[in-house]
């Protein structure tokens, strides 16, 4: 149907193609802006003929009630940045994810889609200044025992020992208050240039070493344990030898 302009009153299609002929492209209606209520498509191309950038229907901002996703793009033609949902804070209902964005892509400094989620690991050792310590009979090299805690939380490490207090409280954790005889036992500390560092970042201004330790000559790793002969003093050895070992991680109140 063709209708000079003078004659139009605003909605009507300014063309109408039989569908077989239609390539796909071509919009089903054009309507003046005056004309729109605000919720039509302003343009409907069938999903064969889509490249993946057309946003499925642009709503005016007066019109939206919130909870409508801006732009609908299909995961094949996503390049990692974009949104899928942009919902006004008043509409959120608390579960929504405000962006998901394939590792590949994140630049370091968006928020991450894994929400920090509060530590509900039930402690099955002893809960000392907030934090957990639990103890491993299982003999393991250093760096496996470091690999062990992890299992336990995410912010587990091999224990840091930084007062005495908390030294004689670890000893009685490992001998079960004296029931059980001591093991060589690993805690989270290396040893460089006769000085020993905490793995978790600790002050290192408390220690028990055994006399004479510690006393490192070799190129290997070595790391700290206690319990040499049957004792609570530190030695240092070999960190691949095999350990039983203690780890530490925060716990909430």
């Amino acid at each position: 149907m063709s209708i000079p302009d003078g004659f139009r009153q605003g909605t009507e299609p300014r063309m109408s193609i039989p569908d077989g002929f239609r390539q796909g492209t071509e919009p089903r209606a054009s309507i003046p802006d005056g004309f729109r209520q605000g919720t039509e498509p302003r343009m409907s191309i069938p999903d064969g003929f889509r490249q993946g950038t057309e946003p499925r229907a642009s709503i005016p901002d007066g019109f939206r009630q919130g909870t409508e996703p801006r732009m609908s793009i299909p995961d094949g033609f996503r390049q990692g940045t974009e949104p899928r949902m942009s919902i006004p804070d008043g509409f959120r209902q608390g579960t929504e994810p405000r962006m998901s964005i394939p590792d590949g892509f994140r630049q370091g400094t968006e928020p991450s889609t894994l929400m920090l989620r509060t530590q509900t690991v039930t402690c099955k050792g002893e809960v000392i200044s907030g934090k957990c310590y639990e103890f491993n009979p299982t003999p393991l090299t250093f760096q496996d025992a470091q690999a062990s805690c992890k299992t336990l939380a995410p912010n587990a490490e091999l224990a840091s020992v930084t007062n005495t207090d908390l030294h004689f409280r670890l000893v009685s954790l490992v001998t079960s208050g004296g029931e059980r005889s001591p093991v060589l036992t690993w805690l989270g500390a290396t040893v460089k240039n006769q000085q020993a560092s905490w793995v978790d970042g600790s002050e290192s201004s408390y220690n028990d070493w055994m006399p004479g330790h510690p006393n490192v000559h070799s190129d290997k790793p070595v790391c700290v344990e206690m319990f040499r002969m049957d004792e609570s003093w530190w030695t240092a050895a070999d960190c691949g030898l095999k350990r039983a070992s203690i780890c530490s991680y925060l716990v909430t109140a």
